[in-house]
Parts: structure tokens; sequence; C-alpha cells
């Protein structure tokens, strides 16, 4: 009976130093590896760039929107210039 409690014991033993082995490994893991947004200078011209173009676009476009379409029209009357009065 002393030989399978020895057993277990050590068992327990070697998970409890298997977990605390692992650990780091875990936390290596979610460490950042640098700095995701290392951008050179090529790269951030190329965006303002983009940037600048998007920008324009919008101006270009924003006086000449098109009337909101209307899915009612057909089953709504047509609006008249006087208000009804109750």
């Amino acid at each position: 009976m002393m030989a399978t409690n020895k057993g277990l014991h050590l068992r327990r033993l070697f998970a409890a130093a298997m977990i605390i082995a692992l650990l780091p490994t875990a936390a290596h893991a979610q460490a950042p590896k640098g700095s995701p947004t290392d951008r050179t200078d090529a790269d951030k011209r190329k965006d303002a760039e983009i940037d600048k173009a998007y920008r324009d676009a919008l101006k270009r476009n924003s006086g000449t929107s098109a009337p909101k379409p209307d899915p009612w029209q057909t089953i709504r009357p047509a609006n008249t210039d006087t208000p009804k009065q109750r």
C-alpha cells in the first residue's frame, strides 16, 4: 500500500512541475513581438495620397447627390401645398 501512495505523490509532483514549467511558455507566446504598425516613410506617403484622393472624391460628389428614393411613392398620395385642416 505504501508503494502506490508514493507513486501517487510522485505523479502529482511531476504534474505540478510540468504545469509550472509550461506557464512561462504560454506567457512568452502572448508577449508582443514588435510594433505591428512599423511603417516606412514611403508607406505613410502612399497612405496620405490615398486619403487625399478619397477626401477629394467626397468633396466632388457632395454637391451632386441624387434624390433619395421613395419606395412608397406609388402608394402615398402626392404632396399638396396646403395642409389639411381638421
